[in-house]
């Protein structure tokens, strides 16, 4: 028949109440078998009770009810590990352990009482305790921190195979997260859920010198199948909570454990367990940076999509106006909104694409002189529309190394940032070009509105732009990554109301490592 008991952790500590073949009674009265203070608690509240194997609670006519789990019940039956509402106490459920011949418990307290004893008295067993204690501020791997620990029971202790497990932030079940063998096993681990329950939420770490023979191990079909023999199972306690467990045994070897091995289980599963802690806490505050950054690019993308389509409407109003009223000079006058409408969101999408994809240059040799008139002719007739000249001076000798459809994304770019500085006013775009044996070099200049001193030193950095609500600010970062990626660097000159120059240095196949631009050429970005 299986056994359960109550137990109820509070100020004073904790409180185990064995539930008994006849059942026990919950209330406030003095002839309750367990007696509970509280205004909220009537007289004789509950009744717990045994039916074979199964573990079953009632409500006595209570004023204020009881509750399984958060929910309010009249009667139900209870598995180990249910939370037991009555009044303000709150029973955790669990199946009840003897503690027999050949086995050992170590209960949290004394496992704190050890901890100490170990630092300051335990010299031969130091060495591992510093090994474990490397692992609390240099590993934040989640999956690594577990091979390691697993790693370091096995040169400590005379183990055949071991398992860790973590608490689910959901299910709040422990889940086998890292196994290890000495012989290379495979096969589902030979684990015990009430050996496990037992040592998550009463915090005992436990041996057993015979897992056939103990009712903790359920002998389950896995136990027989794998003839254990000893086995022990320790807590990982993080500072505030547990966060998981440990569990080794010897197989089916007659290899005995001791309690002094117990005892160091104990030990190193509060030691990594602060560990296991702070891994869990870093990758948490990953995953919020990650969600932060993500709800920053839906804000940035969903203003610039906004405000294309401030353009679109436009463009088709007067579309409309123009079928409605057969008149074509509507069509000229919708028509441009239309068109710069289609080009920002080209390069939207162009630039979100590069963005995502962190892909490899394809590198080959390519005429950098050509794909710069390509890029002006595309340019082009928008500068003539906004009345800014474009000017190309090229180099003799514009061969280059670099991926050319990738560049051609850069100097996109560039042009058309160039050309957004310029067309509130008109004014002039140069492009220059210079190549040698170390590499080429791309200059951009225009004589503009510049860049704010704020925003400067963040150029490189996603959905930082200084044209306000007409940019995203991807295609600056989209650019720098690009060329950084070819070994390369983007710098700027700037002065508010006068221009910028944008450097751009790629280089030759024998000249890669050689970017590092000379002091007074410029900002690099992200400085």
């Amino acid at each position: 028949m299986a056994r359960y008991e109550l137990v109820l952790s509070g100020g004073s500590g904790v409180d185990r109440f064995q539930v008994a073949p006849g059942g026990i009674v919950l209330g406030r009265s003095p002839e309750a078998d367990v007696v509970l203070t509280g205004q909220s608690v009537s007289r004789r509240h509950a009744r717990v009770w045994l039916e074979g194997d199964a573990l079953l609670v009632e409500d006595l006519g209570s004023r204020n009810g009881i509750t399984v789990n958060g929910k309010r019940v009249e009667r139900a039956a209870l598995q180990a590990g249910d939370q037991l509402g009555v009044g303000e106490s709150l029973f955790e459920v669990l199946k009840y352990m003897a503690v027999a011949e050949g086995r050992s418990v170590i209960s949290y307290d004394q496992g704190s009482t050890l901890c100490d004893l170990f630092v300051r008295e335990d010299t031969d067993r130091f060495p591992i305790l510093y090994r474990a204690t490397q692992l609390l501020g240099t590993v934040f791997d989640l999956d690594q921190l577990l091979s390691d620990i697993l790693e370091l029971i096995f040169d400590a202790l005379p183990v055949r195979r071991g398992f860790v497990l973590t608490l689910s932030k959901v299910s709040h079940e422990a889940e086998v997260r890292a196994t290890r063998s000495r012989e290379g096993e495979s096969g589902g681990p030979p684990l015990s859920r009430t050996l496990i329950d037992h040592v998550v939420y009463q915090r005992d770490a436990i041996l057993t010198r015979d897992a056939q023979d103990d009712s903790r191990f359920d002998v389950s079909q896995s136990i027989v199948g794998h003839a254990i023999r000893a086995a022990m199972c320790a807590p990982l306690c993080g500072r505030q909570a547990v966060v998981g467990a440990v569990y080794v045994d010897s197989g089916d070897t007659d290899t005995v454990f001791s309690k002094e091995d117990l005892e160091l289980l104990t030990v190193l599963g509060r030691v990594v367990g602060v560990a296991v802690e702070n891994a869990q806490l870093y990758q948490e505050n990953v995953e919020r940076e990650r969600l932060a950054a993500l709800g920053e690019a839906m804000a940035g993308v969903g203003h610039c999509v906004k405000n294309v389509l401030t353009s679109l409407r436009g463009g088709t109003a007067f579309i409309d106006q123009a079928l409605e009223k057969a008149d074509v000079s509507h069509i000229e006058k919708g028509w441009p909104l239309l068109r710069r409408a289609l080009e920002r969101i080209d390069l939207l999408v162009m630039n979100m694409l590069s963005f995502a994809r962190d892909q490899a240059p394809q590198r080959a040799s390519m005429d950098i002189n050509a794909l710069i008139e390509e890029v002006l002719a595309v340019v082009r007739p928008r500068a003539e529309r906004a009345g800014v000249s474009l000017d190309f001076v090229p180099c003799e000798d514009g061969a280059a190394w670099a991926d050319e459809r990738q560049i051609y994304r850069v100097l996109l770019n560039l042009l058309t940032n160039a050309l957004d500085a310029c067309v509130q006013r008109g004014g002039a775009v140069m492009v220059t070009s210079a190549c040698d044996e170390a590499g080429c070099t791309i200059e951009v200049h225009d004589n503009g509105v510049g860049v704010p001193p704020e925003i400067l030193p963040r150029l490189s950095q996603a959905f930082v732009s200084s044209k306000g609500s007409n940019g995203i600010g991807l295609g600056l970062a989209c650019s720098y990554r690009i060329v950084r990626a070819h070994g390369g660097n983007i710098s700027v000159k700037t002065v508010l109301d006068k221009g910028s120059r944008f450097t751009v240095f790629l280089p030759s196949d024998t000249g890669l490592g050689k970017a590092d631009l000379d002091e007074g050429d410029g900002m690099p970005f992200g400085l």
